[in-house]
């Protein structure tokens, strides 16, 4: 499997950055790249959530499918995308720390047969768009 971690200190409680987070409207704030976020499905956030996430690659809006797989208050969530044979799944941890909260972040890739060398180009170039995430989510809560 391929992909990768990050972790980050945010002075807020876990409940303030779970929820941030999980706000599609947020999803500009924190990834520089993504333009907008709208849920599909009726109803709160929950696992099953449908969102289409734009973002602009190479110039050009191209849209994507997330489902959320997983939803747990304060605790974890996660998102799953399948484009041109990759998973990509992001998953999200909140934990308390001193007074704040620490998120990690997990980025996993998984393809079929065909589609596995090329997953470390994918992760890298994943890396690259999304690498100051947690960074922009600690500014954007911390401000």
């Amino acid at each position: 499997m391929a992909g990768f971690k990050m972790s980050e200190w945010i002075s807020r409680p876990p409940r303030d950055v779970f929820d941030f987070v999980t706000a599609p409207e947020n999803a500009p704030k924190v990834v520089h790249s993504v333009t907008s976020m709208v849920k599909l499905t009726d109803g709160p956030i929950r696992v099953g959530t449908l969102l289409r996430e734009t973002r602009v690659m190479r110039g050009k809006d191209e849209q994507a499918d997330l489902e959320v797989v997983a939803y747990e208050p304060s605790q974890a969530y996660a998102v799953k995308n399948l484009t041109e044979g990759i998973e990509t799944v992001y998953r999200y941890a909140f934990h308390p720390e001193a007074a704040g909260t620490r998120v990690e972040l997990v980025c996993d890739l998984t393809a079929s047969r065909a589609k596995r060398l090329m997953l470390p180009l994918v992760a890298a170039v994943l890396k690259k768009e999304d690498g100051d995430h947690l960074q922009r989510l600690k500014a954007a809560l911390e401000t």
